[in-house]
């Protein structure tokens, strides 16, 4: 809904903190300035960009990067007051394709990552606050599946609570007061690391629906070697083991990328 995102710039730019570059283990990211990347910074700029230039990054830069790269990516001035903010939230955290795919999975629609009409009607006949809460648990069970979850989940458990409790908050714009917006000191929240599919680990990828059936596949294939008693089978049950570990290995990194 127009006009949230003024709303809760504030709210993220203190999320977010200012200068970070944490270890690669805690967050993938790297450098960060307001919680955006040295690879966004990169991207938004067109060319690559030093971790001097990612601390020198502006506030306002950092705002319309938000707003231009986020924001209007899961088509937040279209969505309903309250799941705006939980879903922009989501998208700077995560990526704003992970955000609507996780989003038209609870709505049973085409997952495709991109809010267009089917996702935004499927939206309009729902409670907005029974999918902020519903975005909210998938949000954090995608976070506990992740590798750097070891060293985040504090700060991201509570960033979680308090984006559903302010979305909550979120009814009418005139019944929320604007916070003012100030230059940040440089303090890093806790929680500002980035939860990306990067990050997530073999085995969660593997426990996925499609991972459980290619890993029946994959046993199916060694039980039929084990259990051959011929060439003709012992191909079979070659070619079928190898077909199911490509299909694992392209499955992991198409779900590490979603």
């Amino acid at each position: 809904m127009k006009g949230t995102f003024d709303l809760i710039v504030a709210d993220l730019l203190r999320s977010e903190g200012g200068f970070a570059h944490r270890s690669r283990k805690a967050d993938p990211g790297g450098a960060t300035m307001f919680g955006i990347t040295q690879g966004t910074l990169s991207a938004w700029r067109g060319r690559a960009v030093s971790v001097e230039e990612v601390k020198a990054l502006s506030q306002a830069e950092a705002i319309n990067i938000y707003q231009r790269q986020y924001w209007e990516a899961v088509q937040g001035d279209e969505l309903p007051r309250r799941l705006d903010y939980a879903l922009f939230d989501f998208a700077v955290n995560s990526g704003p394709a992970r955000a609507v795919k996780t989003l038209q999975m609870i709505l049973g629609v085409g997952v495709d990552g991109v809010p267009g009409v089917q996702t935004l009607t499927a939206i309009r006949q729902r409670s907005a606050e029974e999918l902020v809460h519903e975005v909210s648990v998938q949000r954090l069970a995608f976070m506990k599946r992740l590798r750097n979850w070891s060293y985040n989940k504090n700060g991201w458990s509570r960033r979680v609570r308090e984006v559903q409790k302010r979305s909550l908050e979120l009814t009418r714009s005139e019944e929320v007061s604007v916070k003012p917006l100030r230059v940040f000191d440089g303090v890093v929240a806790d929680g500002a690391a980035k939860a990306r599919g990067e990050e997530l680990s073999l085995l969660s990828a593997w426990l996925t629906p499609e991972g459980l059936s290619k890993a029946g596949v994959l046993a199916s294939g060694v039980a039929g070697m084990l259990a051959g008693s011929g060439p003709l089978q012992w191909a079979f049950a070659f070619v079928l083991v190898i077909a199911a570990s490509v299909g694992g290995f392209l499955m992991v990194q198409k779900e590490r990328r979603a």
